[in-house]
């Protein structure tokens, strides 16, 4: 069965090192130590120049393939719910995330916040049930679309804040958002299982 692509390959981990090369953690370079991460050779504790914050987030994302769903690469699209979902106990200065309402793309998020007990505002815009980067191309998911169901659903009024953030597979709309409405909108990575990475302040463990 041919499997739907989760962009486990473009977690961009090396953004997330000091990339100074400096060959303490046995490596002989950055790139070299993420593949180490990679085949399990080594660890984020091993990197001494790592924030402590980035250790539970590189957890994470290293075993992003054995956290997420697999489902069938399909060309029909999946609706699943649109509107906005609250994510443990959210406040006013929650970040706001956006995505699509594609059944195995809420599927994948859900799975990756739930590891996580911090809170967020998570946004499912109406694409008409396509993944992100197939409602990019069908123009689904579009910067009028995002402002329309942003300010529809209220979640503005919630928070004190007007950072957004994008999936990364729809930052050619990021440009036009902001123009448009004057807020932080924010490109966030690809793969949603960068997300912990990208938010490494925020993502705190489950509560043991």
């Amino acid at each position: 069965m041919l499997l739907a692509d989760t962009y486990l390959d473009r977690i961009d981990f090396l953004r997330y090192l000091p990339q100074t090369d400096c060959a303490e953690c046995g490596a002989k370079t950055c790139q070299e130590f993420v593949e180490d991460l990679k085949r399990g050779e080594k660890k984020p504790t091993d990197c001494p120049h790592l924030s402590e914050t980035l250790y539970y987030p590189f957890q994470i994302a290293l075993n992003a393939d054995n956290l997420l769903p697999k489902f069938p690469c399909l060309t029909a699209p999946r609706p699943g719910q649109t509107g906005l979902v609250e994510i443990n106990a959210p406040d006013d200065d929650t970040p706001i995330l956006i995505s699509g309402n594609h059944m195995h793309t809420q599927d994948v998020l859900m799975s990756i916040l739930s590891t996580t007990r911090s809170p967020f505002f998570l946004l499912f815009t109406d694409t008409k049930g396509n993944t992100v980067d197939m409602a990019v191309i069908y123009k689904t998911l579009t910067a009028e679309q995002i402002r329309t169901e942003v300010l529809s659903s209220g979640v503005l009024e919630k928070v004190s804040h007007l950072d957004i953030i994008i999936p990364g597979l729809a930052a050619a709309a990021g440009d036009e958002l902001k123009s448009a409405t004057g807020w932080n909108v924010i490109v966030g990575p690809i793969c949603a299982a960068e997300l912990p990475l990208f938010l490494a302040d925020r993502w705190l463990p489950p509560e043991a």
